[in-house]
């Protein structure tokens, strides 16, 4: 009797060990050793690049100019301004600079990498520019909820959409954490400047609609936005700065940077003939390094 109940008791352990080692486990969450991090840079002509490298020299000095010449390895960009006048042909590349509207100029990027690339990025950090002189969100950013959707809008989404793509056809997994936006300056000296705020919220939730495909998982992307100077030409600015200023008020994702608090200049480049439209050389790398620090503080993973 004893010798049954012994051999009983050993088959049921054993039943017991085997459905413990049968029972379904709880799946993990999916990591990613391949993803990068994409910040978008889009706008007019101060985030084209209509800033001349060869004024770094003197406002930053030979060894940072040399830096900037030599580029940055860990900070890629795939770049399209003036849709094709300056590009490095859907290919991603080391920022340096030469990446502005000519080969002779350069754009926000610069700061964007050296600020960047002076951390330790969890994931590496991929930009993609694209960007067009003298255009505005009236007419050529003109967002789909806003009806008539213009052509510089369009083109944007579908070469940030190719450069994601290109990203994941490279095995690696593309999260777009950020867009950067240096534009308003034609909307300011236009008919249509009170219609800005209105036009720039349809703008950002139409990109981060038409982008959501690649999103972070739990975030949503951000929207770095960049007042535009008190140049004579641009005669609304303050419209355009207090509807991009309002807009960042109500959402949490959604940064202003005050280029005229930060002190950015525009009137020293070329001395006795300064292109007032555009950021002198040193004022152009500080937009990056705004950027980068907007981004850095609430929207990349860096430690």
């Amino acid at each position: 009797m004893i010798a049954s109940l012994t051999a009983l008791m050993a088959v049921c352990t054993a039943c017991n060990n085997n459905n413990a080692n049968n029972s379904p486990t709880t799946p993990e969450t999916p990591t990613y050793s391949n993803e990068v991090q994409v910040v978008v840079l889009l706008g007019q002509s101060n985030a084209e690049g209509h800033t001349w490298s060869q004024y770094l020299t003197k406002t930053v000095g030979t060894e940072k100019a040399k830096e900037y010449a030599d580029g940055y390895d860990n900070v890629k960009i795939s770049y399209a301004c003036t849709i094709a006048e300056n590009t490095s042909n859907g290919e991603f590349v080391p920022v340096k600079l030469g990446q502005g509207h000519s080969v002779n100029q350069f754009g926000p990027e610069i700061g964007m990498a050296e600020k960047i690339s002076s951390l330790d990025p969890n994931k590496p950090v991929y930009i993609v520019k694209y960007a067009y002189g003298a255009t505005s969100l009236t007419t050529n950013w003109r967002s789909p909820s806003s009806k008539n959707t213009g052509n510089l809008y369009l083109g944007a989404v579908d070469y940030i959409l190719e450069q994601c793509r290109k990203l994941e056809d490279m095995d690696l997994y593309p999260e777009i954490k950020a867009i950067c936006w240096m534009q308003g300056e034609d909307d300011s000296s236009g008919l249509n400047y009170n219609s800005y705020e209105e036009l720039e919220r349809n703008f950002v939730a139409d990109l981060r609609k038409d982008l959501a495909y690649y999103k972070p998982a739990n975030a949503e992307i951000g929207f770095v936005d960049a007042g535009i100077s008190d140049c004579p030409a641009w005669t609304q600015y303050k419209v355009i700065n207090d509807a991009k200023a309002k807009l960042a008020s109500e959402d949490e994702n959604h940064v202003y940077i005050d280029t005229i608090m930060e002190g950015l200049r525009y009137n020293g480049e070329p001395a006795g003939a300064p292109d007032i439209y555009h950021f002198d050389s040193s004022s152009e790398v500080k937009l990056g390094h705004l950027f980068a620090e907007e981004m850095i503080a609430k929207f990349l993973d860096i430690d």
